[in-house]
């Protein structure tokens, strides 16, 4: 591990030797640079990112903000940089030395992972903040019976989901480590002492009459986060709102003989009418992978079965693809039903 040891200097030379054009690079050198030197590794990566042709410095501020360390190793660095011709420099380095830059290294590890466990308490914070907002939105604001466009668009009924009473505005502060609910009247005094230029640290999520809010939650019924679908099908979701592992339910799982997973709320709310079958949605196909080991956990008597997203004209055919991923993994059935107009 002798190699992986280098001052910021080395570093610098050696992100010299590494092009900071693709986001993707951009964003895992940060990583790497803040897990190794923290915020002191702030200048060396955003003078590296001025090499890049969109470069902009707060957008680097930004990022720099909300890197988390821990997810990319300084090796990392030195391998691209090697492949991109970085030499370094052997200059023998006595035991002193290297005794020194070890102890330094462990103490900079030590600050990394006292700030991961300090993120991570933050996130959860702010995650459980945002599923109480949630909450008290839907109790006190929102009622089971209302319209909406986009359910007529879709021609598709109301399973499980909400509609707000009022207008309503979800804010949440991470600085301040909280989310409010403002209904009705309140919502032109939230936007009347909103900054302006609005901070960073503080977003806001805006449902109004007319929306359809899709309930998500945990493995025990609990409600931990929301979907906002918009009229024109715009969906949104709080910032923190937890997604992972998460899922709406429209019909009663609990003795079904078989248990579907889909993607988007019209989709499954389409199968459900047309099959009966209780459906979980899962908002993306990534959170299939979550949701279907969950559900063979608590419907041990169904088969669950993976209705995916079967696009042909989009590059990829990422929701067929990623459907059939998970369900080989998952050893399940995946089937890609097909429906008169649109299902999303």
């Amino acid at each position: 591990m002798q190699r992986d040891l280098l001052t910021l200097d080395e570093l610098r030379l050696a992100l010299t030797h590494i092009p900071a054009d693709d986001r993707e690079t951009w964003v895992n050198i940060g990583n790497a640079v803040k897990t190794e030197y923290g915020d002191d590794g702030f200048f060396a990566w955003d003078e590296w990112s001025q090499g890049g042709a969109s470069y902009n410095a707060k957008d680097a501020k930004s990022v720099w903000r909300s890197l988390q360390p821990g997810h990319v190793s300084l090796g990392t660095i030195i391998k691209l940089a090697t492949a991109n011709g970085w030499k370094r420099e052997r200059k023998e380095m006595s035991a002193a030395d290297r005794k020194r830059m070890k102890a330094e290294q462990e103490e900079r590890r030590k600050a990394r992972q006292a700030e991961i466990e300090a993120d991570e308490k933050r996130r959860d914070a702010m995650r459980d903040a945002v599923a109480a907002a949630c909450r008290q939105f839907i109790k006190q604001h929102c009622h089971r019976e209302g319209s909406s466009p986009y359910l007529d668009t879709k021609q598709v009924g109301a399973f499980g989901v909400w509609f707000p009473r009022c207008s309503v505005v979800i804010s949440i502060d991470n600085e301040a480590m909280r989310a409010e609910v403002w209904p009705g009247r309140e919502v032109k005094r939230f936007f009347e002492h909103l900054p302006n230029p609005r901070p960073d640290h503080i977003s806001f999520l805006r449902i109004q009459v007319g929306d359809v809010v899709v309930p998500l939650r945990d493995v025990n019924g609990t409600v931990v986060s929301i979907q906002v679908i918009k009229p024109k099908g715009t969906k949104l979701f709080p910032k923190h709102g937890r997604t992972s592992g998460t899922w709406h339910r429209i019909g009663d799982a609990s003795n079904a003989p078989v248990v579907a997973v889909a993607e988007g709320y019209a989709t499954a709310a389409s199968i459900h009418m047309a099959t009966g079958w209780p459906v979980a949605v899962a908002m993306n196909a990534g959170n299939m992978r979550r949701v279907v080991p969950l559900l063979g956990q608590m419907h041990s008597q169904a088969r669950v079965v993976i209705c995916g997203d079967d696009d042909p004209e989009v590059e990829g055919n990422p929701g067929r693809k990623k459907a059939e991923e998970v369900a080989r993994a998952m050893r399940v059935v995946a089937v890609f039903p097909h429906f008169k107009g649109e299902a999303a």
